[in-house]
């Protein structure tokens, strides 16, 4: 009787093992997830795996209702992928190799940032080679420079410094490129706050604790202070085209920052780093839903998903 019961028992725990298996998480539920507020849901689960050309895409921006432009970190050229047959549509060749990271839609011309402070500018023609400028913007290698937006608003493209600012040690500017004048103003825009809240509290704490342990004696020996995780990378950034916050990725630490026009954090989210290893675009449809393009890990591939913030908070 006991060795029925066992069967019995074993069979059961078999049966819910196999036949239940949990199913494989959404981007947005683990978005929403990791969320300190504002839920993000996803629109009909839309993802797409990119071809193996755009594993390292750096940048996306809608040429259209169904297409988008990529680029990618080694080649100047201007990827067209179409999402509904999720097929490369055409390859627009603009410069050679480079570190291409930033990517605006300004009318029928596309604005490429490079990371070393060059601006290209790439007038589409129909069938033809686009016509190119190139500007030398006021910053270098150092300040790596991989986000772009188009600030309709203004008449300006915002550039984003992701390490050395050019003004402050520790902060992040936004810096404007009027589209009158063809020209980057070296005062920014506006900084992107270095303080996380309630994380970037403990992590001063932390090192004053440390500091305090030095001073006592042997304690503290041997302890490096450690960055916060609320040191922001910018990589990518967008305009919201209705609540005209602006969101900005942190690629290095898979995080999507919401911020006003003064660079006051609203809200962060923590992005699942399996399903974004390297979050290094996003861009935002007419209605407001909002495309996170990631590099691929080692054995996977680039993707695109779609998400519809909840603007209501």
């Amino acid at each position: 009787m006991t060795a029925l019961v066992l069967v019995v028992i074993g069979g059961f725990y078999y049966y819910m093992k196999y036949m239940f298996k949990p199913a494989h998480k959404q981007p947005a539920e683990v978005l929403v997830a990791n969320a300190d507020s504002m839920p993000v849901r996803l629109d009909g689960s839309r993802e797409w795996v990119l071809p193996k050309e755009l594993n390292e895409i750096s940048a996306n921006v809608f040429l259209d209702d169904n297409r988008m432009a990529c680029i990618q970190d080694q080649d100047g050229i201007i990827y067209v992928f179409n999402l509904q047959s999720k097929k490369i549509d055409e390859k627009i060749q603009f410069a050679g190799s480079g570190d291409y990271e930033g990517l605006a839609k300004v009318e029928n011309t596309l604005y490429v940032l490079r990371s070393d402070g060059f601006l290209f500018e790439v007038q589409l023609q129909n069938g033809s080679k686009p016509v190119v400028k190139t500007y030398d913007l006021p910053l270098e290698l150092e300040n790596e420079t991989e986000s772009l937006c188009y600030d309709n608003a203004n008449n300006r493209l915002l550039v984003g410094v992701k390490e050395k600012d050019l003004q402050m040690n520790d902060g992040k500017g936004i810096y404007g490129f009027d589209l009158k004048t063809k020209k980057m103003s070296t005062k920014a825009v506006l900084y992107i706050e270095s303080s996380g809240g309630a994380e970037d509290k403990k992590d001063k704490d932390k090192d004053k604790e440390m500091d305090g342990d030095k001073d006592k004696g042997d304690k503290g020996k041997g302890k490096k202070k450690k960055k916060g995780k609320s040191e922001i990378k910018p990589s990518g950034m967008g305009i919201h085209p209705k609540t005209n916050d602006l969101y900005v990725l942190d690629g290095p630490s898979s995080r999507l920052f919401i911020t006003d026009m003064k660079g006051k954090i609203k809200n962060k989210i923590q992005l699942d780093k399996q399903t974004f290893p390297q979050p290094e675009g996003l861009c935002f449809s007419t209605s407001g839903d909002l495309y996170i393009s990631s590099e691929a890990d080692k054995n996977g591939q680039g993707i695109i998903a779609k998400f519809a913030p909840d603007i209501s908070q």
